[in-house]
């Protein structure tokens, strides 16, 4: 839609919410039960849902009353809501004595209907919904309060907390209006009895301290579009400023106009995002030197974009030398050895490729071979003219990979590997036969690992299964000489301490009875309980160099990741899983998942068995969607922000990418969840890509091509007719957008159209 904005315009924004459906097309009730967005568009005066018709703001779900303060850090989206209630018998789990939450036994998930979009006075916007239990049913709070957020652009929310209203009668369909003239705002409301209520407060966030008085005025019923004395749209809003609404499932809440600059915004970050257009290298070539210099780069639509002068051999020039002094006589041969150095600096030109919301991002090209040889012959042979323009034709290269990349392989990593000066690509996963990752099978659980010198080699399509060497089979021993007989989850390769090392979580036997005394129905066999973070590295030569990664032999026995004091790292389950490794400001840190949330905690590279801190819970699910479990973290560092994705939801079709982000390189104290910023909905969910449903989009990792462009392998589910049959990996192409957001559903013509595929180079003789 943005490039049919005019900024003569005011745009209307619709809130909403769906009908629950189904999980086969992400809008079960964990999902529907959220406020979702549409602009109207300028041009068709149709409703166009943003986010793909999915939820953007969800209801943090409320710590149970018992908890203490200090184990409610990681609870961010909540931190103003006071606790509440939790079932009869609720006690505490073992998790607060770590300052730590168990999800869905310390947190209660919440849904909200009837979300109502209105101005803040002073800037911003304002949501009020009714708040319930998750999946839609009553929580009681609707009683007497309801849900109260802001948002300074509809992009951010904050949660503020439940308004009190001095009633017991019910408050249903609420909405807040400022009022200009009187100051403060107007609160109205539908009681048990189809009543219109109405309140006022001067202040919306005093208002969240204590209990706001009811007006004496009643009215019955009500009709949309109308405002009572009070200045509040009576309760009819629903559908009525919306007009003929075509979403799927659509349950209207209100219509608010917003300015072109906020239209533009939720566009750009919850809208898609395609290629526009194409920035081709221009460039100045010298024959008597053999040297190329910066011009400028032409955009497909004719403009030119002035370079800075940077000579491409690193010789800073504004221009090339005595070009406006030459004669337009031939021109003199250049020598064999700089016009191959000039040849050379062709091969290397990239274009920048334009997007929609104002982004680009730099495209390695295959520029013709054939061309650039006559350019060649014409230079060795003196054959050019002064101001003579010559074009060099090219493809934009646009990688793309089989989907599924891999076949019942879940957890997936893609790894670029420096093998001694060789340049490799080291594919490593989870075995998810059928759905079972335990002991898959018949019980032959193993690690499987391929290896190529392209990412595409690693696919199934290529033949990747076939050359699959297991690293690891059921029956080995780890460092303890424990037999590890099954899972092997989540290997993740990376370099630590200037050794290859894969992070993984082996389980073994369970014993006869669980910790609780009851009878273990694993026991004797692969129980996941028993597992827990290992860590196994490459062996070196006497000279430091790598032995060769596909010989089993030449890795280490994996050893258990252990606390400071040698502890395991989860003292109330057992378990820990999904380990990951990234470094900020000089110092080394491990994220992972126990007690179904992500946790931090530093060690030193040189002994990457033994933690250097307690681990700390820094992303706990506090939303409907994220289903009571973050798992599968994975960091990259990217433009001064470290982005954390992590998989929410239960594993199988209901799989989503959820992002926490903090500063990198300026110190910040990444043990502290405060320092965290959680996104309130999925960053990556179930949706179409490419014309085909992919469901359960979870547990990527951040990877990068062969050109140093930034990739994003994942799992989604298999799934059909109703069945589920397993994880398979992916692999796509990750595209920054203009407001610095990672975009990980890029379809393959919004990345690249085809009228940008076939592009040219200007050489411009001098």
């Amino acid at each position: 839609m943005q490039d049919k904005m005019s900024d003569s315009h005011r745009y209307s924004l619709l809130c909403y919410t769906r009908k629950p459906t189904g999980r086969e097309h992400a809008n079960n009730a964990d999902v529907a039960l959220s406020m979702h967005l549409a602009l109207r568009s300028p041009v068709t005066g149709r409703w166009e849902p943003l986010n793909g018709n999915y939820g953007i703001f969800f209801a943090a779900g409320v710590p149970r009353a018992g908890v203490p303060q200090a184990a409610r850090g990681a609870a961010t989206a909540s931190r103003r809501f006071r606790p509440e209630a939790g079932p009869v018998g609720y006690v505490p789990s073992g998790a607060v004595k770590l300052d730590a939450l168990m999800p869905d036994v310390d947190i209660t998930l919440k849904s909200l209907v009837d979300p109502y979009l209105f101005r803040w006075s002073d800037a911003g916007y304002g949501i009020a919904a009714t708040r319930t239990a998750r999946g839609g049913a009553a929580d009681g709070s609707e009683r007497c309060s309801f849900l109260l957020a802001r948002s300074p652009d509809l992009l951010n929310y904050e949660q503020l907390g439940m308004v009190t209203l001095d009633t017991d009668e019910g408050v249903h369909r609420p909405q807040v209006a400022a009022l200009a003239d009187a100051g403060g705002y107007a609160i109205s409301w539908y009681d048990d009895g189809g009543r219109w209520r109405t309140a006022h407060v001067g202040d919306l966030l005093d208002a969240l301290d204590g209990v706001v008085a009811v007006d004496e005025a009643v009215s019955v019923g009500g009709v949309g579009g109308l405002q009572d004395e009070g200045g509040c749209e009576k309760a009819g809003y629903q559908g009525g400023q919306a007009g003929s609404v075509d979403i799927a499932d659509c349950v209207p809440g209100n219509v608010i106009d917003i300015d072109v600059d906020d239209a533009i915004a939720l566009s750009d970050r919850f809208g898609r995002i395609y290629n526009t257009g194409v920035a081709c290298p221009a460039l100045t070539f010298v024959p008597a030197e053999g040297k190329v210099y910066g011009g400028t780069r032409t955009h497909e639509d004719g403009l030119q974009e002035e370079s800075a002068g940077v000579c491409v051999d690193g010789h800073v020039r504004k221009a090339a030398p005595d070009a406006e002094r030459r004669s337009r006589e031939a021109l003199p041969p250049s020598s064999s050895d700089a016009l191959d150095d000039a040849l050379q600096q062709f091969r290397r030109q990239t274009v920048d490729l334009l997007y929609s919301d104002g982004s680009d991002s730099t495209r390695k090209v295959d520029w013709d071979e054939a061309q650039l040889a006559q350019f060649r012959r014409n230079a060795l042979a003196g054959n050019f003219k002064p101001g003579q323009v010559v074009t060099i034709d090219g493809v934009v290269r646009q990688q793309t990979y089989p989907v599924p990349f891999a076949r019942e392989r879940a957890d997936p990593s893609v790894f670029p590997y420096d093998f001694n000066g060789e340049r490799l690509f080291l594919f490593i996963a989870t075995d998810d036969t059928d759905g079972n990752c335990i002991d898959p099978n018949g019980g032959q659980t193993h690690m499987p690992l391929r290896v190529g010198r392209t990412i595409a080699e690693l696919s199934d399509a290529a033949g990747g299964r076939e050359r699959e060497i297991d690293l690891l089979k059921r029956g080995d021993r780890n460092s303890e000489g424990r037999e590890m007989t099954g899972c092997f989850w989540a290997p993740e390769l990376h370099i630590i301490g200037g050794r290859l090392s894969i992070l993984f979580m082996p389980c073994f036997d369970g014993p006869e009875r669980k910790a609780d005394g009851t009878v273990n129905d694993r026991a004797g066999k692969p129980d996941m309980w028993t597992g827990s973070c290992h860590i196994m590295q490459l062996g070196q030569d006497g000279d430091g160099r790598d032995l060769d990664p596909r010989e089993p032999a030449n890795w280490d026995a994996p050893r258990p990741i252990r606390g400071p004091q040698g502890e395991e790292l989860n003292p109330v389950q057992g378990i820990s899983l999904d380990m990951t490794v990234f470094a900020d400001s000089g110092r080394w840190y491990y994220a992972w998942q126990q007690i179904g949330s992500v946790w931090i905690a530093s060690f030193d590279p040189a002994d990457p068995t033994r933690l250097t801190s307690s681990p700390r819970q820094i992303v706990v699910p506090e939303f409907a969607w994220d289903n009571a479990i973050a798992e599968g973290p994975n960091v990259v560092e990217h433009d001064g922000t470290l982005w954390l994705i992590y998989s929410g939801s239960l594993v199988g079709i209901d799989y989503t990418t959820g992002l926490a982000t903090a500063p990198a390189g300026v110190g910040a104290d990444l043990l502290d969840p405060q320092t965290w910023n959680k996104l309130g909905c999925p960053l990556q969910k179930s949706g179409i890509y490419n014309n085909e449903w992919q469901l359960g989009t979870g547990h990527g990792m951040w990877s990068a091509d062969e050109d140093g462009n930034p990739l994003y392998v994942f799992h989604a589910a298999e799934y059909a007719n109703g069945r589920y049959g397993g994880r398979d990996a992916q692999v796509r192409r990750v595209h920054w957008g203009v407001d610095g957001m990672p975009i990980l559903d890029m379809q393959k013509s919004e990345e690249l159209d085809d009228a940008s595929t076939c592009i040219s180079m200007k050489i411009t003789v001098a």
